[in-house]
């Protein structure tokens, strides 16, 4: 008996409109691999992606089914989507012409009654029902016939396995559909031969038991028969298994870049990374490989310090999963490092290497339409953005492969914690239903774990190796440098003479100290880079042009020339001063075009920035090493004068030492007047950081149980603390407290009931689950707190509520309330902002931010915010928003960060609020158009007229730009390409005139 077989699997669809899918391909391969190994006298062809077009497809049925004899056994697999009107969708599948461009089941059938083969064995891994998750073409028409045409294709001899019932999806877990993966275990199972109706039964208990743990119904159904019976040979893997899926095969790597070949990474990829890593893998990448399963699929937890090579670990898991034809999700803490890092990625892996890179960010260019279609290989999320997204399309997480957690240690941070545990344990939770996709979490030296890798279920990888040596000191007011050595040992040296550090100011201050502390740097080193971490934008500021006027260096020629002209902020003029004398800062006061080239500039050794003053953001992953990092403050400002924890110095202290330009790195804690320099000796250079924690308060717990319920289904009133035990937060309470679940159980009863009368839950028969109303607040940004404060204001608020009322009246939030605003204290001078908000948004309005307090500046404030988002989206010239909300330049100034602030703060809840709003006002609520028009606004500071332009993606039309567009009289795209070259180079400017003109000829605009 030969064997004839094809086997077909479509992930990619060249129309944009047909949803990819993630394991059909890899279905195709591992059957046709271990038919290959396991049969010896076999024909066997694989079809995958641009392969399996219609045409491909016939040919290769003809040539499989013509050629058999009445002694072979031909088999056709297909995976993939079906459609409802049973048609199986190939890669050149239109939409738009389905009937024509897909392959009918009543097709296939005669082709297999008239073959000759003795034994046609068709199985097919898709489904012609089903919603979003299963494997079934959208939209695609119901056939006007119930009945389902599978039966068509059995018969003596013809023998159809699908995947599931008329009315049944179709899954996949593991990477394989449900069928495909029953079906290779049950042919390797035993020794010698398994009958086709033992095979059977093994594969359709397996499927069904496998739906269950995903929560749904699946029976796999089989038409045909074979008399005599049919036997097929039990199958083992061997060399083409093992070359399509090298992971199966345990090998020891030395390091060189050149050994990831076996592992099925492409030389073109390899030879990408040659430049980032000439040397080959280091050592802690090599450990994650050989000693921790990096390349194997396993879950990591990697602690590292700054520079160690963490990023590239993943980078490591994304390419491997790309092998395997599964995408790789990449979650960041800030916009600003998922922008870099999506830069980094676009440029090596999407224009080097073709791979599909998208973000999602929350701004108004978002990709999410191709990361919910799956039309993707790399996809780059802020934390907040990924959770919604998972959340709002459930069925997206079963097709990610990889979960890369940049900065993990974020999951203690006080303000965000709660967003990083939450999706953890989302994805963590996903595990029960057999979503597992493999999970690495980088984190930045951390003390005690704390059983967060046991939480995570990863194995640990930790340690405190740098490629380049830190030391680490205190110095005080004389010069004297106390520091700890790369040895261990502690030694003193004077670093400055006495008589070089003088008063500068009026009374003692940092710049005493910082001035002839640089000097003295940048003369012993001629690759010294000193990066000083200042605790507010205004010192920061201040730093870099008191050392611009003191250093004498040369300018920064090439990064001036390419600043942005257009808007200009205070702050941007003050760092084109700074950047004259070879300083820069960088803070929320710039626009992102003028950080990347500030970042830019500080990493080149030609890049004509010596010193750097930056607020503490850029310790969290932005890529700016320096020989020298300075810390002139040892506290936050603005969160109650919090100390920096040992965790978060020693970031910040990480970023010294530049591979490939330093022997060393060095961190130097400035001892101010009145703090003891043996104290900060102690506590920040000889101590160890502090155990990770989890972010959960009991105090806050209506806030996260109201998100847990809105990650599951219907749970029993008793399991409901369950849900928390499942956090992080719970993990660690449980250990702690065995009695914990049950003490929280009981106080949940009464919060229980409590949302239950805010219509937030509903019960039946002892199960509670999310109304509508609840799912939304659940799903939001806003606490439980802010949820119950906004749905009061809505009905107290006269409707219908305008997108511009909603806007005013997140200004009342706690969330709004927590943004630090500058306002004169004493005095008369705040007082009109209540007058303006009357006069702009009504009397009702201003009442409205009077709600929940009892603090007249709390209140003031709340309008101060509301009208400076108000002149912000009207377009106003960021100077003159800046101008006319500052009272005092000395004392309060408004400065475009806090502008920008108010404004994303405004977005980040709006859209929350709307869909708190649509469900609980219903038709008095703005509509979805007017609130993404507000949206697009708040994030570009712009007028409705320009928001047609700032949404083109390909233009990337910045603030400035549009503006001097507009007062050009350029408020639509058709004005824009009818704009002469030279008009438009006075608008824009000579660089981005040219730009903007080929994308125009290109078509690149809609």
């Amino acid at each position: 008996m030969a064997i004839r077989a094809v086997f077909i699997g479509v992930d990619r669809f060249a129309d944009p409109g047909i949803r990819d899918l993630s394991g059909c391909r890899r279905d195709a391969v591992a059957l046709h691999a271990l038919f290959g190994d396991g049969v010896a006298d076999i024909e066997a062809e694989v079809l995958v992606d641009e392969e399996a077009t219609a045409d491909r497809i016939r040919s290769s049925l003809n040539h499989v089914l013509k050629s058999a004899s009445d002694t072979d056994v031909a088999i056709v697999s297909f995976s993939g989507h079906g459609s409802r009107d049973h048609r199986l969708v190939v890669h050149d599948t239109a939409k738009s012409d389905l009937v024509a461009t897909s392959i009918d089941m009543a097709e296939l059938a005669l082709r297999f009654r008239e073959s000759k083969a003795r034994v046609v064995l068709c199985i097919l891994d898709c489904c012609f029902s089903g919603g979003a998750p299963a494997r079934v073409l959208e939209d695609s028409p119901t056939s006007r016939d119930p009945g389902l045409p599978l039966e068509q294709v059995g018969g003596d001899g013809r023998v159809l396995i699908a995947a599931s019932d008329v009315n049944e999806t179709s899954l996949e877990i593991g990477g394989h559909g449900l069928l495909t993966k029953a079906l290779l275990e049950a042919l390797q199972t035993g020794e010698g031969t398994i009958s086709l109706v033992t095979l059977l039964d093994q594969v359709m208990a397996c499927v069904r038991a496998d739906a269950l743990r995903l929560g749904s119904v699946q029976t796999p159904v089989m038409f045909g028969h074979v008399t005599g019976g049919l036997s097929l040979p039990t199958l083992r893997k061997g060399p083409l298994w093992y070359a399509a899926f090298p992971r199966d095969q345990k090998r020891t790597m030395s390091g060189t870049l050149d050994e990831l070949a076996s592992c099925g990474i492409s030389q073109q990829v390899i030879e990408s990374w040659r430049g980032q890593i000439p040397s080959g893998l280091n050592g802690l990448q090599l450990k994650a490989v050989n000693d921790h399963g990096l390349l194997d699929g396993r879950s990591l937890l990697v602690v590292a310090p700054t520079s160690s090579g963490k990023t590239f670990i993943g980078e490591m898991a994304a390419a491997k999963a790309a092998v395997e034809r599964k995408r790789s999700v990449f979650l960041f803490p800030y916009k600003a490092l998922t922008n870099e890092k999506y830069d980094q990625f676009a440029q090596t892996y999407g224009a080097t290497l073709g791979q599909r890179v998208i973000r999602c960010t929350s701004d108004t260019h978002d990709q999410v339409s191709e990361f919910i279609r799956g039309k993707y290989d790399i996809a780059l999320f802020t934390y907040e953005m990924f959770l919604s997204v998972v959340l709002s399309s459930p069925w997206t997480l079963g097709l990610i492969g990889l979960v890369v957690v940049d900065e993990a240690q974020f999951i203690a941070d006080p303000n965000r914690g709660i967003v990083v545990e939450l999706l953890l344990t989302h994805v963590l939770r996903m595990r029960e239903k057999g979503v597992a996709p493999q999970l690495i979490a980088l984190s930045a030296v951390i003390g005690d774990l704390h059983g967060f890798d046991q939480w995570l279920g990863g194995e640990a990888l930790v340690t405190l190796e740098r490629p380049v040596p830190l030391i680490e000191g205190v110095l005080d007011r004389f010069g004297r440098y106390r520091y700890r050595d790369t040895d261990g040992s502690v030694k003193s040296e004077q670093l400055l003479p006495g008589h070089s550090i003088i008063q500068r100011r009026d009374k003692p201050s940092a710049q005493d100290v910082i001035v002839p502390l640089v000097k003295e740097l940048l003369s012993s080193r001629p690759d010294e880079r000193v990066l000083i971490f200042r605790n507010r934008r205004a010192p920061a500021e201040g730093c870099a042009a008191y050392l611009a006027a003191a250093l004498g260096l040369p300018p920064a020629v090439n990064t001036l020339a390419q600043l942005p002209s257009n808007d200009p902020s205070s702050s941007s003029h003050k760092l084109r001063e700074c950047l004259h004398g070879g300083t820069a800062f960088h803070n929320s006061n710039l626009i992102p075009a003028e950080r990347v080239l500030v970042e830019r500039a500080f990493r080149a050794r030609d890049g004509g920035i010596y010193a750097l003053t930056a607020t503490t953001t850029v310790a969290a992953g932005i890529n700016t090493p320096a020989s020298t990092v300075v810390l002139a403050e040892h506290e936050f400002l603005g969160e109650d004068g919090r100390p920096f924890s040992v965790a978060e110095y020693k970031n910040m202290a990480g970023r010294a030492g530049r591979l490939g330009f330093n022997e060393r790195g060095r961190s130097i804690i400035l001892a101010d007047e009145g703090v003891s320099p043996d104290f900060l000796f102690q506590k920040y250079v000889l101590s160890e950081p502090e155990p990770l924690r989890s972010s959960f308060s009991p105090g806050d717990v209506e806030t996260w149980i109201l998100r847990l319920l809105s990650q599951v289904d219907a749970v029993p009133i008793a399991d409901v603390a369950k849900l928390l035990v499942g956090t992080y937060g719970g993990y660690l309470a449980s250990r702690a407290d065995p009695g914990w679940h049950d003490e929280m159980q009981k106080r949940l009863e009464e919060l229980l009931r409590e949302m239950l009368n805010l219509k937030l839950l509903e019960e039946a028969r002892g199960m509670v689950s999310l109304t509508l109303l609840g799912k939304v607040c659940g799903r939001s940004s806003l606490s439980f707190a802010s949820t119950l404060r906004l749905l009061e204001m809505l009905r107290v608020t006269a409707t219908p509520v305008t997108t511009e009322t909603l806007l005013v009246l997140v200004q009342a939030l706690p969330e709004c309330d927590a943004t630090y605003t500058p306002l004169m204290k004493r005095g008369v001078s705040e007082e009109r902002w209540p007058r303006e908000v009357s006069a702009t948004y009504g009397a009702n309005a201003a009442r409205a931010l009077q709600a929940h307090t009892a603090d007249v500046s709390t209140y003031r404030a709340r309008c101060k915010r509301a009208m400076i988002i108000h002149n912000w989206i009207r377009g106003t010239p960021i100077e003159q928003v800046e101008a006319n909300a500052t009272t005092n330049p000395y004392q309060g100034a408004i400065t475009a960060g806090y502008v920008r602030g108010f404004a994303d703060a405004a977005r980040f809840h709006l859209r929350s609020a709307f869909d708190i709003a649509s469900i609980a006002l219903v038709v008095d609520a703005p509509s979805a158009e007017a609130i993404e028009e507000m949206l697009c606004r708040l994030e570009f500071g712009i007028p409705p007229s320009v928001v047609p332009m700032a949404r083109e993606r390909n233009l990337g039309l910045q603030r400035g730009e549009l503006l001097a567009l507009l007062r050009a009289g350029v408020d639509s795209l058709e004005k824009l390409k009818a704009l002469s070259p030279t008009d438009l180079a006075i608008a824009v400017g000579e660089m981005r005139a040219k730009q903007i003109v080929v994308m125009l000829q290109q078509g690149t605009a809609s």
